[in-house]
């Protein structure tokens, strides 16, 4: 396949700015007219009825209801209404950083101890740039709040859902529609029934933005967007995408929401992207000049 660098650098800016863009709307709802469980509600029904037909058509049942069970708690409502928890008392920015930091710093721990993953030089390095990349962030806000706490439990989870797919070999739109859906059918009755509910007051226009954003583009839109970066950039340039998640959500918080950065802020985001890149796609470029320097040369 013929590579477009152009088109699959607009694609991989589509991915990272719906993914940031998440977050940052998540911290806009918390702070104006709608909860956590709101958002949670919104962003799993809207998903949930554009993604029951993907559900019905691929072979769910060969991941097993034990993983099926895991993929939902691991990534879908718990997840996320723990994330919008945390974004009240916690800036997108924080979620930015940490949340990315520490799933790329637990996937590569669990990788090794369920995986046998070999960890390399590159990755150990990742591992250390990105932790000090957390450490310095989490001191450049003043005292630490719960919701950056609950953000390092979030980071853990998601890992720990990549893992699971991993294991199980599901593809990423199918992973997508089970979390989707398994969510809507386990959380939606206990949200109708027993939580505290601010949608009704909530004005239209705030409603339909976090639909638009949360149900659409973050579950159906960023997954397409990334997986056709990845075809047309390369795999190695696709896998960086992530890494680029903490500086976004820094600019998009503060163009969306107000939210200043200091420089302490601005340079711990930069070196938890290095690590994040690092972690990510280390041990395949050496993979990639190993090949290069070995590969028979023609005379």
């Amino acid at each position: 396949m013929t590579r477009s660098i152009p088109i699959g650098l607009a694609w991989a800016a589509a991915a990272i700015l719906i993914w940031s863009g998440s977050l940052v709307m998540l911290r806009l709802g918390v702070t104006t007219s709608l909860n956590a469980y709101d958002l949670t509600m919104l962003r799993f029904g809207v998903a949930a009825a554009i993604l029951l037909p993907v559900f019905w058509r691929r072979r769910i049942g060969s991941a097993g209801l034990v993983a099926v069970g895991a993929m939902v708690v691991l990534f879908g409502a718990p997840y996320v209404l723990l994330i919008s928890l945390a974004l009240t008392t916690a800036p997108s920015a924080a979620a930015g950083a940490l949340n990315p930091g520490v799933m790329a710093i637990a996937s590569v721990l669990l990788g090794r101890a369920i995986f046998g993953d070999r960890i390399g030089g590159a990755r150990l390095i990742g591992i250390s740039v990105t932790a000090l990349g957390i450490a310095l962030f989490t001191r450049a806000g003043g005292a630490i709040a719960m919701g950056h706490l609950i953000l390092v439990g979030t980071g853990v989870m998601w890992a720990g859902y990549a893992l699971m797919v991993r294991r199980t070999g599901v593809p990423a739109l199918t992973a997508t529609a089970i979390v989707a859906v398994g969510s809507a059918v386990f959380y939606l009755p206990i949200y109708l029934f027993a939580l505290p509910k601010e949608v009704g007051t909530a004005p239209t226009a705030d409603i339909l933005l976090q639909v638009v954003f949360q149900g659409v583009l973050v579950s159906v839109v960023a997954i397409y967007a990334f997986n056709r970066s990845a075809e047309l950039l390369g795999p190695i340039a696709g896998a960086t995408l992530p890494a680029l998640i903490p500086v976004a959500t820094v600019g998009l918080g503060f163009i969306v929401l107000g939210e200043v950065a200091g420089p302490l802020s601005l340079g711990s985001a930069g070196l938890i992207a290095a690590g994040l890149a690092l972690i990510l796609i280390g041990p395949r470029m050496i993979d990639h000049f190993k090949a290069r320097d070995f590969a028979p040369t023609r005379s």
